[in-house]
């Protein structure tokens, strides 16, 4: 008997060191981790700034040859064209990996505030219009009744949803309509939705698609892109309290969804 508890004190220290062992493991590990994923956060921030600067004179050079007198000829407008169009892509993505590696890092800054939802979705239709008109898409924004007022950063809120409007506009087919809707999602949340008509996504593309970099195949086509659009207007969404998502049919379209705490 005196045996038996020794040997079931033994294998009892012989566990708690064991376990000891491995929680200092892993301890280690995400010790690592974090300093790997701070260093590449780091790392993407100041190289994003650095980029900011050589793009910025680029475009401005570019802009300036646009503009002077005599005007280009045509060749070199239409050169001056791809140059523009290249140019505010890049600063699109450097703007884009700040915020996911502001995110990742915990460096966010918000201000949340009471935000009009009609008067966001106006200055957001306002701007996307002249896209969708050269598309051939028509843009319809379906205002809801009353203030509807959400807790939110204003410019973020406008953020996520240029960037879902952008997209519905990028993969809808010409002649179609892009329609956003807002609607309760619970009795503390509002839901705003924006439907396209494009060519809709596979189980296999929905199911990478908050990936960030993941193009779902379109890294060869003919629409601008880098995939990472998707990713920062979720995580976004969720610093404020909300979330992104999307439902999607193949041949029909997708819809993708903000929502947000109301306040009124």
């Amino acid at each position: 008997m005196h045996r038996v508890v020794l040997s079931d004190m033994s294998e009892r220290k012989r566990l708690e060191a064991a376990m000891l062992a491995k929680h200092a493991e892993l301890e280690y590990a995400r010790g690592v981790a974090q300093a790997a994923n701070q260093a590449k956060s780091e790392f993407l921030s100041r190289m994003s700034h650095e980029l900011r600067t050589p793009l910025n004179a680029v475009l401005g050079f570019a802009q300036l040859m646009d503009t002077a007198s005599p005007p280009p000829s045509p060749e070199q407008a239409a050169s001056l064209q791809h140059i523009l169009r290249g140019g505010w892509f890049l600063l699109e993505l450097v703007d884009q990996i700040l915020d996911l590696s502001a995110i990742e890092s915990g460096k966010l800054t918000l201000v949340m505030e009471p935000v009009s939802l009609p008067e966001v979705l106006l200055d957001c239709e306002a701007m996307l219009g002249p896209q969708a008109n050269a598309a051939g898409i028509r843009l319809r924004t379906h205002l809801p009744e009353g203030p509807w007022v959400l807790r939110a950063d204003r410019g973020r809120l406008k953020q996520i949803l240029l960037n879902l409007l952008t997209n519905a506009i990028k993969y809808s087919r010409a002649g179609s309509v892009v329609e956003v809707s807002c609607g309760a999602a619970s009795a503390e949340r509002v839901r705003v939705s924006v439907r396209d008509s494009g060519e809709g996504l596979s189980l296999e593309q929905f199911a990478h698609l908050f990936e960030p970099f993941n193009r779902l195949g379109q890294e060869f086509g003919d629409r601008p892109g880098a995939g990472i659009g998707l990713v920062v207007s979720r995580q976004l969404a969720e610093a404020m309290g909300g979330t992104v998502g999307a439902q999607s049919t193949m041949g029909v379209g997708s819809v993708f969804w903000v929502e947000l705490y109301r306040i009124t």
